[in-house]
């Protein structure tokens, strides 16, 4: 879809794009048939197709029709669908939103109220699962349920559960804050929920949006409230019955205004949410004292003071504090202990302190919780926290006892969903050879300290082994822990997703894990003692090696393990696979899965990554080896391994290769049979960095490449010249081309044939630019399109670079015999030329008059130009002028200077930065 649906009026149909009549057929089949065979419903499948076809290829509105059409299977239904909904569907705006409104109003109500109150934050908005659940139980939208089983954040789930079933939501894997799943509202289903929440929700930026809200408004976001004056802050009062108020501003805001808007929030007695990430102080004890139905809060920060106010709110459920953070060493934060119903709670950066954890029986989740000395601090704390779904501890070198740790009572927790324990970790192993052996104090010194590093390590692994958590435990993660063992009751975790094991520096074995049937991930780190995962020892007799690991793995991370040399046979279900700083002396193979055939699983295996492996001297026998795995592998890196000779991977069976990377593995060899050149047309990006003689095999395998648009070389000493003509003209997509450290290249090849490069970067090829004399940096665009290219400015002087025009970016580096920039280069490209950049160019002593003739230059950085001592009259079009690092004396007096020649050259850019004085000169002006 083109266009916003809502609030625009047009006689014609969107043009839809996307799916064929088939494709969509088949979309449409998947949603109104999930969990169903179509074949055996073949009058439904008949009207199905004649439904799908009506619908024009519209992808969200097959899925919303498939899905509403999937809770009622009576013919008569999707009969009366097909010739009375879409009868005069044409795909004009309004026939889109009546389907998609239709779909709405068969939602149950609860479901209808969460739709409708996601219409108050932006289109594309990224929702975390969290977050969301959070905000739907905050401002009341979640009901108990009747049965005693299911808790509130139960039902939200559920809910975002259906609704994203429904396609009312869109489920993004990875695409949240630190690559969390979120979920997306398509922008027409935003439309959807704007209009459908019209007198209930707003979302208000303007204030002259007020006029047009309804006072029955229930649900309120305000943004830009620095724009607001506190006159603009009193028409909220008309707002009789507001349940939420979110107010989002990246300003500070002035006192009238603030105390405007705690008189709003004062006066919403039925007031259940309140979100501000305003730094200015609200007085809640003052102010917020009456609000008794309030659950959520967020504030940027929470002092003593707000502390009293916040204790009142007898029903609050979310305590969350911004960067601030909640002040917990004052003893005001005892009163939070009175917050019975208190389920989240934010800490900042302070710690807990005197924090009634205790207290508190209805948290779910505990954070960076801290353990130290005092009594409210201890891990027992958390042992009457039957409710607890996520929990997080650090400082475990602070129990004082076994029983200490075992009154956490974890592993009663049934509810007890994550689990991170961790140890303050060591950056490294305190090694013998650092004892000066010829001193006796040092002897004795050494003594103790080893002693009380054993004393350490025993104690650790006691209290891991107290920490014992309740087998429903999904996700774990142990870290820093000091014991030699690893914990009995690791294998006993059936219900593992996640495991990881991070810097257990003492650890020398790990079992079998092959009996962790629903894990996924397994995340092995700076374990430096390690040799060894499984024996045979922990298997029956009916199990083979192939079940070390578990048989579910899709994910398996291996680093910094030094003394690892060999991994347990991998499983067919792994999809990514990461090996760095480990000295295997071979990689490992894919095994079977107990009697079933290897040609029997289809390849998941999608993501490899050998890095720092320099004991590892051939791939033969490895996983690289079994073609059957590797169709569909997409990246595949082989980095920093000094000693590896042979790999002779089969790139011809890589049929989805996107992404290919070898570098810094100078003894490779070519294989003999020449497979390795056969690299898979589907390959988009390609990095080449001293590989041996693999260079030139793969360099001279590109030609066939036509989706590549990324090629880096990269210290490649074969090289002397780049590809023909012949080879780059067949390379379409080329978009992005990166040169560095190729000491022998003295010829560009058909670079010049490269009609789509739009980025190209040369650095450090001495041959390349002798004959001009110099070797620094600079940064062009090449071609019709915008390009960067990297080194000496003398290649400007060379063709093909010689002739550009449309170049949009120049920067030029390290240059030490330039006084000046070439003017006519400049002129060539005055009207595209939209940034110049000069770092440490030492020579540049002046700018040419030409400068103000460039009428799309907006940005000027020039930095470390420190014989410059002058500007030249400067284009009208410059938005942005950095002068920094020039050590002339006089120059930066005289920019600064009002009134001065120089400051005349730059009173009219709007934002300036002259050292380190920033300069916002045109509104100084005004």
């Amino acid at each position: 879809m083109a266009a916003k649906v809502m609030g625009v009026k047009r006689d014609h149909c969107l043009i839809l794009q996307g799916l064929q009549e088939d494709e969509n057929s088949e979309l449409f089949f998947h949603h109104a048939f999930a969990g169903l065979n179509p074949e055996n419903y073949v009058d439904l499948k008949s009207i199905g197709g004649r439904i799908a076809r009506k619908l024009r290829g519209c992808p969200l509105v097959t899925k919303v029709v498939g899905d509403h059409l999937q809770g009622n299977s009576a013919v008569e239904y999707w009969s009366s669908f097909l010739h009375q909904r879409l009868e005069h569907f044409k795909g004009t705006e309004e026939d889109i939103m009546n389907v998609l409104r239709l779909s709405y109003y068969h939602l149950q109500t609860e479901l209808q109220i969460c739709f409708r109150y996601c219409c108050i934050f932006p289109q594309d908005y990224k929702f975390l699962k969290k977050e969301l659940v959070q905000l739907w139980i905050g401002s009341g939208l979640i009901s108990q349920p009747a049965n005693g089983t299911q808790t509130l954040e139960d039902t939200a789930q559920l809910f975002l559960a259906q609704l994203t079933r429904k396609s009312f939501f869109d489920l993004k894997c990875g695409a949240g804050r630190l690559n969390q799943d979120c979920y997306v509202m398509h922008d027409l289903m935003h439309d959807l929920a704007r209009n459908v929440s019209s007198g209930e929700c707003a979302r208000i930026d303007d204030p002259v949006q007020l006029k047009d809200e309804k006072d029955t408004v229930r649900h309120l976001c305000i943004v830009n409230i620095h724009s607001f004056s506190a006159d603009a802050i009193n028409n909220f009062f008309h707002f009789k019955n507001m349940r939420t108020i979110i107010i989002h501003s990246s300003h500070e805001v002035e006192n009238d205004v603030v105390c405007a808007l705690e008189m709003i929030v004062e006066s919403s007695k039925s007031l259940r949410l309140f979100h501000s990430n305003l730094r200015n102080t609200f007085r809640v004890a003052d102010k917020f004292g009456d609000l008794k139905h309030l659950r959520y809060i967020y504030l940027h920060q929470i002092s003593p003071g707000t502390i009293r106010g916040v204790a009142k709110f007898y029903h609050l459920m979310v305590l969350r504090c911004g960067f601030g953070g909640l002040e917990t060493e004052t003893y005001e934060v005892r009163y939070l202990g009175n917050l019975e119903h208190l389920r989240y709670v934010s800490y900042g950066v302070h710690g807990f302190g005197n924090f009634p954890i205790s207290r508190l029986t209805f948290l779910q989740e505990l954070h960076d919780y801290r353990v130290g000395g005092k009594m409210c601090t201890q891990i027992s704390a958390v042992g009457s926290l039957q409710d607890l779904r996520e929990l997080d501890v650090q400082g475990l070198e602070n129990v004082e006892s076994s029983e200490e740790a075992k009154n956490a009572k974890l592993k009663y927790k049934q509810h007890l969903n994550n689990l991170c324990l961790e140890w303050s970790r060591v950056d490294q192993i305190m090694a013998d050879d650092l004892v000066d052996w010829s001193r006796d104090d040092e002897i004795m010194t050494y003594d103790l300290a080893e002693w009380s590093r054993v004393d350490q390590s025993v104690m650790d692994e006691f209290v891991l082994d107290r920490l014992e958590p309740h087998v429903n435990i999904r996700v774990l993660q142990i870290a820093g822990c000091k014991g030699s063992k690893v914990p009995f009751w690791i294998r006993s975790l059936k219900n593992l997703t996640s495991l990881k094991l991070i810097s257990c520096i003492n650890w020398d074995y790990l079992p079998s894990l092959g009996d962790l049937v629903l894990l996924k991930l397994l995340k092995l780190e700076n374990l430096p003692k390690l040799q060894q995962i499984g024996r045979l020892s922990d298997l029956s007799r009916s199990h083979s090696m192939e079940l070390l690991l578990p048989q579910s793995l899709d994910t398996l991370e291996v680093t910094e393990c030094r003394k690892l040399r060999e991994l347990p046979s991998l499983p067919p279900s792994l999809v990514s696979l990461v090996i760095r700083d480990v000295w295997l002396t071979k990689l490992p193979m894919i095994g079977k899965v107990l009697s079933e055939s290897i040609e029997s699983k289809s390849p998941k295996l999608i993501y490899v990554s050998i890095t720092s492996c320099p004991h590892l001297t051939s791939l033969e026998g490895s996983l690289l080896e079994q073609k059957q795995y590797m169709g569909a592998i997409r990246s595949l890196t082989v980095n920093y391994c000094e000693h590896l000779e042979t790999a002779a991977i089969p790139f011809e069976e890589m049929k989805e290769l996107k992404r290919l990377e070898i570098t810094e593995c100078p003894m490779l060899r070519a294989s003999r049979d020449g497979k390795d050149k056969l690299v898979a047309s589907s390959l988009r990006e390609l990095t080449i960095a001293q590989c041996g003689d693999l260079e030139l095999a793969l360099l001279g395998s590109i030609q066939p490449l036509t989706n590549l648009h990324f090629l880096k070389l990269q210290n490649c000493p074969g090289l002397v010249s780049l590809p023909s003509t012949v080879v780059f003209k067949n390379l379409k997509s080329l978009r992005r081309m990166y040169i560095e450290g190729c000491k022998n290249l003295s010829s560009l090849g058909g670079l010049g044939s490269l009609s789509t490069l739009s980025w190209l970067s040369i650095l450090r090829c001495s041959k390349l630019t002798k004959a001009v004399g110099w070797s620094s940096v600079a940064r062009v665009a090449s071609g019709s399109r915008s390009a960067d290219v990297e080194e000496g400015l003398s290649l400007l002087l060379i063709e093909p670079l010689k002739t550009l025009c449309r170049t949009e970016h120049l920067e030029i580096m390290n240059e030490s015999e330039m006084e000046s920039v070439p003017e006519q280069w400049l002129l060539q490209n005055r009207t595209s030329l939209r940034s110049l950049t000069t770092h440490v160019v030492d020579s540049l002593k002046s700018l040419p008059p030409s400068m103000q003739d460039l009428c799309s230059l907006e940005q000027l950085f020039l930095i470390g130009a420190r014989q410059l001592q002058s500007l030249p009259c400067l284009p009208s079009s410059l938005k942005l002028l950095v002068l920094s690092e020039c050590r002339h004396p006089d120059l930066e007096k005289k920019i600064t200077e009002y009134g001065s020649p120089e400051w005349n050259k730059i009173a009219r850019i709007p934002y300036a930065r002259i050292g380190t004085s920033t300069l916002p000169l045109s509104s100084s002006l005004a």
